[in-house]
């Protein structure tokens, strides 16, 4: 920090002594000195003097506040002013006659300002200083003030100064030890703020460069560039200046970082404007404390470069000189001066009236970096006494801070000879600030010095004036007489002959530069102010000004020239301006020859990149892209070779919806040196277009020649992705085409269902919703034989084209160029045509009057200029919120002697559209290169909210050109984006979703206008993968976000109903697009999914629970969601799996389950067995259950039984899909078993004759007492045929081996299904199988029958068994007869199967009835078998409820 001060002590304030009186009079006798023993140039004026108050000041501007053509006087500092401390600003005129008056005193005392008491500052002035320019370019001076931990910005009122701040709090610092300078760094013209020091209670360095953001409606705005990076500065100075002679302002900052004993002096070059970046190769003192000024000193056009300050690396306070070299290097002068200070000030002047500039230097010469002493004792001895005796101590030297002691000013007049050699003239001692003013009005400046002769003492401080005495005349410098400016991209070049004065040479002259812009009304608005503080310039030696981002309209400008002794000329005469609309940009693109360009953002990047193709008169024809780069079109050198095509089109799109851009191109290719027509399709990888050679893509030969307008892309099947449509001749079959060729996932086809489309050459086709009803239709245009033609095909719906009976336009024209846009905002798309027939020439307007008459009909509008071999585009170039069109082409043709026809007199035309709807050519655009064989396309290729040209062309000298013309109007009428879209919603119909939103409309610009109507705007639609649950999904599966400028993809309305979605979740946004081409940003995602799988029965869980219930739980398989409404709950009853009649009354039995509940894939019911129900088993019937998109599931049923029936009671097992079931009868196991019956789906099949799956049956090792009875249900059509045929049987399969063992087996039919049944001995895996021969089957006990179970329940659930098994073998196939007797002898059943049954284990089920029908009375029957070989008796049991 700046410490205390240590000098004279100051005199007691009751003291009557008067010291500014004695100030006055030391200095009165140091003048008669001076007379005696030599003249000094500046001599003090008491008079003038006195009209100032003496307070000790720590900057003083110059300037003509008051606009009367006389410079003033501003005072500021910080003092003790009555019984307030802090910073004073006062004014002060004056006259044309030579007298100062008061004009406004003690502006800040309103506020508070601090500097801490032990700050040296605080008795030198402060440690701020003052920056004066017109900072909202009213004319009119305004003042900044900074430091005292203040910054304060007035704005001048013509009156006066206003007390506010007009520095908004969100954009001030309040900084001490601090610098701050104006210094318009963009070159917009309003002026800009950097400054540094330090902030929060001076306990933070900060330095920031502040934008001035003044609109052309003089409206100020602010922003923060935060783009500079420098090291953090304190307690010195910057300063702007050319130092590169560039045209801009680059940055010098010098000061001190943390610590007390360090400097840093460093210069940033200003490149790119408005980018400042640090000059590495400067060699710069380091310096703190530092004055800084830059000036002409060797009068070379150059600023050089004067700095004071103290240097740590020595200790020493220096002011050192540095030479700039051309383009901004600088180094150290031979000769330097032998005097230095701190915290003052340098100024540099011709004051003895030679022509060049002299310095002044003034500030702190006497100085040091002090320490606060702090003691630590290491050792201490003391006597009895309490005395010290010894002591070792240590110093501590804690709070650095600089201390200045004396103040003074120096005057070092140039030798004049350009060697920078400088002669010390005058002392002015105690000088703070020196500043220089003509005071007398004699065209010679004069000094006002403020200081203090006893620092510390507000009595000794002093404002002076001292009187420039030369007795040299200075006439007033004349300005330039010769002015010229020219616009090229967003900046105007001015520039001017150099201004002559009476002294000084032409090169040593400074200038000013006024600009101001004409408004209605005879108003005018400056662009640059004409107000500039004394002995500043703003623009310098230069004899140009670049004035970037202006606006196009009408100005005036003016100079005027500043001699190096601060005196300026007259104004130069004004000189008028006009800049156009469109300007052109400095980019450059080489022309093409049947030139096709567009503009799209390649990279997504948010910049519009370029592609262009054709011919080269170089030979080496190729696609080229040129990238964006900062504004900048850069050829992509990385870019692998792309063909080229002309006399055709190039269209950027998406069509492989990976979310870039494509490339399609149609017209005569010239690919391994063969030309031909074609279709050329580059796909965007990896930063690279690759040519799309896919096994299954169109081929290159399929492309057609038609000219620049052969080939358009939309969706006319709506089904999200683009479809192409193309028409011409094929060179390869010398055939016309018109082809529709459908998108299918990045595949193109043609579409064989279009068999109206009728083949044109040469062919103009477009894609249109003529109808607004959401699908696209087709225009073409072209020749058919002869004759021109056009033809209309409405979308009837389902992507059919039908061709409509009329044409829709009367000019029979062969050659065209279209363009589709709603111009007159009706929300129906209309159509501008180039015409061409024979030599007839036209441009029209069409409307669609669809909307009026419900027709597909088109009406002229208007009638332009005629071109063929043209271009048109459609945009809001003006931003009013309407349609204009660009057209070009050529107007003229002539019949060489040849007899062909030459075409002529091209024109590039821009067609306003007024409020009338009619479209006015704009005449005022002088800088359009008239151009033929053309291509245009509207784009903001530089992001500033207006479009911007893209022209293509061949001049009328031949010359091939590619321009781009930048578009001005943003600098006063920037289109604002529309409003995004909101309240999204998806409506699915099985494969198809219609969506919809609410509009998002569009704002009014900063002109209060240009608004696009809302039923004019357009959408963009994005449709994609759920990310929520595929984060790697393709957003852009269904409808690519990406979009090509213009109106490819662009959507009418606020609905659109997609088609032929897959099954899946999907989420979509949509954004707003206006006449303009800015969008909106894109709303919020909707979301939707596409359903087409029915529910399905994942699991079924049974609980068997006490007294017969059944707890019954459904977990349905549904990917997306189930509708657990009432009339989509799913329908399930319970049936015994065996018997169907479970009352006995012949009818069949259903159980219903009764719902318990119902919530997302999850149903619960409860079934309840009746008294007479069989068994355990249960076989469930479920269906009806639906989601929410309305699939009903197939109906499924499933067989359960308990889980662990097994027991010495026997029981039955079923498997889950009911096909296999198995008995155990009565004391088979002789313990509770778990029994699991489970299909074995991934088991390779392992005989071809398998009728069934297989199944295994567990466990295996279980050990039966008795056989089992299995039962395996086999295909419908055994019930038919004779089962001898195919040898039916159960086989076990060995799960080591895969060996085959037969078991044998016999066919039962049940509720009309087919079973195979067989008993077991073992369980294991099983299947039913056919076999080609008659089985043998080994260990077979032909000579045994048994009945399981051997005691039955056919009338109810005494027993879970419902019937009994006949088991029995067979040694061949046989016929066999079982007949049931009870014990009378009494035959009651005949049991005889249709077909003999074959070798191996058999079985014949009874279910307990007689011969008719009726259940069996308990007690026990005598069951015989009959075969030819022999007749086998059992018994079996009845026992009945």
């Amino acid at each position: 920090m700046i410490g205390m001060v240590y000098g004279l002590k100051p005199l007691n304030r009751s003291m009557t002594i008067n010291r500014n009186l004695s100030l006055k009079i030391f200095f009165l006798i140091s003048i008669f000195y001076q007379n005696i023993f030599g003249q000094d140039l500046f001599q003090l004026n008491i008079e003038h003097s006195n009209a100032l108050q003496n307070i000790i000041s720590s900057d003083i501007g110059i300037a003509d506040i008051n606009n009367d053509g006389t410079n003033d006087i501003i005072l500021y500092g910080y003092n003790r002013i009555g019984n307030q401390e802090g910073l004073f600003l006062n004014t002060y005129s004056i006259s044309a006659s030579g007298n100062i008056d008061t004009l406004q005193m003690n502006l800040l005392s309103n506020y508070f300002t601090y500097i801490p008491g032990d700050h040296s500052s605080k008795y030198i002035g402060g440690d701020g200083e003052l920056s004066l320019g017109d900072y909202d370019l009213d004319g009119k001076i305004d003042i900044l003030a900074h430091g005292a931990e203040f910054m304060f910005l007035t704005k001048n009122l013509g009156e006066n100064f206003s007390s506010n701040n007009y520095l908004p709090n969100e954009f001030t610092e309040n900084i001490g030890e601090s610098s701050l300078q104006w210094g318009d760094v963009d070159l917009d013209g309003d002026l800009d703020i950097f400054w540094m020091g330090l902030k929060n209670s001076r306990s933070t360095i900060t330095n920031k460069l502040l934008l001035n953001k003044t609109d052309f409606d003089g409206n100020v705005n602010w922003e923060f560039d935060n783009s500079i990076v420098m090291p953090d500065l304190r307690n010195g100075s910057v300063a702007w200046n050319d130092v590169d002679l560039d045209g801009d302002l680059d940055l010098l900052a010098s000061g001190q970082q943390l610590t007390v004993e360090s400097g840093v002096t460093k210069l940033y070059l200003n490149d790119p404007i408005g980018r400042l970046g640090e000059d590495t190769n400067q060699e710069f003192s380091a310096l703190k404390g530092t004055a800084i000024c830059f000036s002409d000193l060797d009068n070379d056009a150059d600023s050089d470069l004067i700095i004071s300050g103290y240097s740590p690396l020595d200790s020493t306070l220096k002011t050192l000189i540095y030479i700039n070299e051309p383009t901004g290097n600088f180094r150290l002068a031979d000769e330097q001066l032998d005097f230095g200070t701190i915290f003052g000030s340098i100024e540099a002047i011709d004051i003895n009236l030679d022509g060049y500039k002299d310095i002044a230097i003034s500030g702190a010469v006497q100085h040091t970096i002090n320490y606060d002493n702090f003691y630590i004792i290491d050792t201490l001895e003391i006597s009895d006494q309490g005395d010290v005796l010894a002591a070792d101590t240590t110093i501590l030297l804690l709070n650095p801070r600089d201390s200045v002691w004396a103040l003074e000013g120096k005057i070092f007049l140039n030798d004049g000879t350009g060697e920078l050699e400088f002669t010390e003239h005058q002392t002015i001692e105690g000088a703070r600030i020196i500043a220089f003013v003509d005071v007398d009005q004699n065209n010679k400046p004069d000094i006002i010095a403020s200081g203090s002769k006893e620092i510390g003492n507000s009595d000794s401080s002093f404002v002076s004036v001292f009187l420039n005495q030369s007795e040299e005349s200075n006439d007033k410098p004349s300005p330039p007489t010769v002015l010229e400016s020219f616009a090229i991209s967003n900046r105007v070049i001015f520039n001017w002959a150099s201004g002559l004065d009476d002294i000084s040479p032409e090169q040593s002259l400074e200038y000013n530069i006024s600009i101001s812009r004409l408004l209605p009304d005879n108003e005018s608005r400056l662009l640059i102010s004409d107000k500039v503080q004394f002995n500043e310039s703003n623009v310098g030696t230069k004899l140009l000004r670049e004035f970037s981002n202006i606006p196009w309209g009408n100005y005036i400008w003016k100079v005027q020239s500043i001699d190096p002794s601060g005196i300026l000329s007259e104004w130069s005469i004004e000189k008028e301006l006009f800049i156009p609309r469109l300007v052109k940009s400095f980019q450059s693109i080489p022309g093409y020859s049947y030139g096709i360009s567009r503009w799209s953002d390649i990279n997504n990047d948010d910049r519009l990149d370029l592609a262009i193709t054709g011919n080269l008169y170089t030979g080496s024809s190729k696609t080229q892209i040129y990238l964006n780069e900062d504004g900048i079109l850069n050829v992509d050198n990385l870019q692998p070779r792309m063909a080229n095509v002309y006399g055709g089109h190039l269209s950027f799109v998406d069509y492989n919806n990976d979310g870039f851009l494509d490339i399609s191109m149609t017209g005569i290719a010239t690919v391994n040196f063969s030309t031909f027509t074609a279709l050329l399709l580059y796909k965007y990888e990896n930063g690279n277009y690759i040519l799309d050679d896919d096994e299954n893509q169109l081929s290159l030969t399929s492309g057609y020649w038609g000219g620049q307008y052969n080939h358009d892309w939309s969706d006319y099947d709506n089904d999200g992705d683009l479809d192409l449509v193309s028409g011409g001749i094929s060179i390869f079959d010398n055939t016309n085409y018109l082809s529709v060729f459908k998108n299918e996932k990045g595949i193109l086809s043609v579409d064989t269902m279009q068999t109206d489309l009728v083949p044109l050459f040469p062919c103009a086709a477009v894609w249109i919703d003529i109808n607004k009803d959401n699908y696209t239709d087709l225009l073409t245009l072209g020749r058919l034989g002869t004759a021109g033609i056009s033809h209309m095909y409405i979308n009837d719906g389902t992507g059919k084209l039908l061709k409509s009976s009329t044409p829709p336009f009367d000019i029979p024209s062969t050659l065209h160029a279209l363009s589709v846009g709603d111009y007159n905002s009706d929300g129906y798309d209309d159509i501008a045509i180039a015409h061409l027939n024979g030599s007839d020439m036209r441009t029209n307007i069409y409307s669609n009057i669809y909307g009026t008459t419900s027709s597909n009909e088109f009406s002229l509008h208007q009638e332009l200029q005629g071109a063929t071999y043209a271009s048109l585009d459609w945009g809001d170039y003006d931003n009013d919120g309407d349609l204009d069109l660009v057209t070009s082409g050529y107007t003229g043709s002539v019949v060489t002697d040849e007899g062909q026809t030459e075409y002529n007199n091209p024109i590039t035309n821009i067609y306003q559209q007024n409020e009338l709807g009619e479209f006015i050519l704009d005449s005022s655009l002088y800088m359009l290169d008239s151009v033929g064989l053309s291509s245009t396309q509207w784009g903001d290729y530089d992001n500033d909210g207006d479009l911007d040209l893209l022209l293509t062309g061949e001049t009328e000298e031949k010359e091939l050109i590619t321009r781009v013309y930048e578009n001005l109007e943003s600098f006063t009428n920037s289109n604002s984006s529309p409003v995004k879209p909101t309240m999204l919603y998806s409506d699915v119909n099985i494969d198809s979703v219609r969506i919809s939103w609410q509009g998002g409309i569009d704002t009014d610009n900063q002109s209060a206008s240009g608004r696009t109507m809302e039923q004019a705007i357009k959408y963009q639609l994005q449709m994609g993968e759920d990310q929520n649950y595929s984060l790697g999904g393709n957003v852009h599966s269904i409808i690519s976000g990406k979009y090509a400028t213009g109106k490819m993809g662009l959507r009418s309305g606020r609905n659109h109903t997609i088609n032929n979605i897959p099954e899946g979740r999907y989420q979509w946004r949509v954004k707003s697009i206006d006449h303009g081409l800015r969008s909106s940003e894109w709303s919020d995602w909707d979301y939707f999914y596409i359903d087409q799988t029915p529910p399905a029965v994942d699991t079924v869980q049974v609980n068997y629970s006490v007294g017969g219930q059944i707890i019954i739980i459904v977990n349905f398989e549904e990917k997306f969601e189930m509708n657990n409404s009432l009339d989509a709950e799913p329908i399930i009853y319970a049936m015994h799996p065996d018997m169907n009649d479970i009352d006995g009354d012949n009818l069949n039995d259903t159980l219903v389950v009764q719902k318990q509940s119902y919530s997302a894939t999850v149903w619960t019911g409860l079934l309840s067995l009746p008294a007479n129900y069989i068994g355990k088993s249960i076989k469930l019937n479920i269906s009806n259950a639906k989601d929410m998109r309305g699939n009903v599931m197939v109906n499924s049923t499933f067989f359960k039984t308990p889980e662990k029936i097994i027991s010495q009671n026997g029981g039955s097992v079923i498997s889950s899909d009911g096909n296999v079931s198995i008995l155990f009868p009565q004391n088979a196991v002789t313990e509770d078993v778990s029994i699991s019956i489970n299909p074995l789906t991934e088991m390779i099949s392992l005989d071809t004759n398998s009728l069934s799956d297989f199944y295994n049956i567990s466990p295996p090792d279980i050990d039966l007492k008795k056989p089992t009875i299995l039962r395996i249900a086999i295909p419908d059509n055994y019930l038919i045929e004779d089962p001898n045929i195919h040898n039916l049987h159960i086989g076990k399969v060995n799960a080591s081996t895969g060996m085959i063992s037969p078991i044998g087996g016999s066919i039962i039919n049940v509720n009309n299904i087919p079973y195979l049944q067989a008993q077991l001995s073992e369980l294991g895996i099983f299947a039913a199988f056919k076999a080609d021969s008659i089985l043998e089957i080994d260990s077979l006990n032909t000579n045994a029958i048994m009945c399981q179970p051997r005691i039955f329940s056919p009338a109810g659930s005494v027993f879970e068994f419902p019937h009994t098994n006949i088991l029995f073998n067979l040694s061949k196939s046989d016929n066999v007869t079982a007949r049931i007797f009870n014990l009378s002898g009494k035959i009651k059943r005949t049991l005889k199967p249709e077909n003999s049954l074959g070798s191996g284990s058999n079985v014949i089920v009874w279910d307990g009835k007689d011969f008719e029908g009726s259940i069996v009375p308990s007690g026990l029957y005598i069951v015989t078998l009959e075969s030819s070989e022999t007749i086998l008796r059992t018994t079996v049991g009845v026992l009945n409820r």
